[in-house]
């Protein structure tokens, strides 16, 4: 089962990230909106030669603001707040170089580029990581706003303008961390609830693995010595033995490999019908010689698992002594099909309780993205498996 993410810790998390790409949209048009401020004051004092020095500092924390709104990160964050701090040092010694009574109404012109370097944001779905953030941006832009102000020699404060904005940012921060808090307090039963489902479902998986085995081991070998007429045969043994070592290994992990089958899937297929010699069915193989490349050992396994439960479904209850194995590889698809010309049966009839069909061949064919179809009548049964190959897998 596939794990994903809670809804409402997704739901956070899109929060955060949404609150801190809003205060980079405002810092970015923030810029722009100040640079025309500065502009207009410059010109109306007569200054307006000096607007391209003043501002350029202002509209490059702007920049900056839309860099980090691209692409957000720790990097990118740091490049802003540190930009940022440069900026708010050169934009009161600029200004006042061009204007030394700019800041007579005080500093709120001075200190927009610190205010906006207080808009970082959050640069992770953590409201914590937003908090830490903007404190840290707040320290620096302050600062810097103090320093730029003693370099121009000016006696004005630094402001409010960077405090309030700090402030509010870290009030909703502070709000978003204390409701993923809660949030991730309430989740934590369905949380424990989800591993529990998920545990039942490997559980219910492993038992049907197990139900398989049983049914293509111990169950078919006793169906073979039931109808053999004398001593089995070398081979035989050599099956069964085989089967036995399966069931004493005691586990229902699947194979990364599959000894017995070999290494190539038409290899595999040729050995699976050779079994059945002594088993009253003669299993006729054809195609096998054109899968030459290997498969994964996921699908071979799945493949020769459902091939040999359709023929114990012959054996057992067909009524014939013949069957047909075909086998065929065409863009990127594997499909096999055992025909038997015996008494068929109702494939809708199959009750959930039947292992054969249900567990030996169609939920195998499933674990490895594949499909089973069946035909049955009184001509006979035609069982055809359909599993996919990816180029890797290299059927030819």
């Amino acid at each position: 089962m596939t794990a994903v993410a809670l809804p409402r810790s997704v739901a956070a998390d899109i929060t955060v990230r949404g609150l801190a790409t809003a205060q980079r949209v405002i810092a970015a048009v923030g810029a722009i909106v100040v640079a025309v401020i500065v502009a207009d004051v410059l010109i109306a004092r007569g200054s307006g030669e000096h607007v391209p020095l003043v501002v350029a500092p202002i509209l490059g924390v702007g920049l900056l603001a839309l860099v980090l709104l691209w692409r957000p990160g720790v990097l990118t964050a740091v490049l802003f707040v540190a930009g940022g701090a440069v900026f708010s040092i050169a934009v009161p010694v600029l200004a006042l170089s061009v204007d030394p009574t700019i800041d007579d109404q005080g500093p709120y012109l001075l200190n927009r580029v610190a205010t906006a370097v207080c808009l970082v944001g959050a640069v992770t779905g953590r409201a914590l990581n937003g908090v830490a953030w903007s404190t840290a941006a707040f320290l620096v832009g302050q600062s810097s706003v103090v320093l730029g102000l003693a370099l121009a020699g000016s006696a004005s404060p630094p402001g409010i303008g960077p405090l309030i904005v700090f402030a509010i940012s870290i009030v909703a921060y502070l709000t978003l961390a204390l409701a993923q808090r809660q949030s991730e307090r309430q989740l934590e039963p369905l949380a424990s609830a989800a591993d529990d489902v998920r545990g039942a479902d490997q559980r219910r998986v492993l038992e049907r693995r197990a139900a398989s085995v049983v049914h293509d081991t111990v169950l078919a070998d006793l169906a073979v010595i039931a109808r053999s007429p004398g001593a089995l045969t070398p081979r035989a043994r050599e099956v069964l033995s085989d089967h036995l070592a399966v069931v004493r290994a005691a586990t229902v992990a699947e194979p990364t490999s599959d000894p017995a089958s070999g290494t190539l899937l038409g290899d595999a297929l040729l050995g699976l019908a050779h079994e059945y010699q002594w088993s009253g069915v003669r299993v006729d193989v054809s195609g096998a010689e054109a899968i030459g490349d290997e498969v994964s050992a996921a699908t071979r396994h799945a493949v020769v698992g459902a091939a040999r439960a359709a023929l114990d479904n012959v054996v057992t209850h067909a009524g014939t002594d013949r069957a047909e194995l075909v086998v065929g590889a065409r863009d990127g698809t594997l499909t096999v099909l055992i025909v038997d010309d015996g008494g068929g049966f109702g494939a809708a009839d199959v009750t959930d309780d039947r292992l054969g069909l249900r567990l030996s061949i169609e939920q195998r064919i499933d674990e490895v993205g594949g499909t089973v179809r069946v035909w049955s009548g009184p001509e006979g049964t035609t069982v055809m498996v359909t599993v996919p190959v990816s180029t890797s897998d290299g059927a030819s």
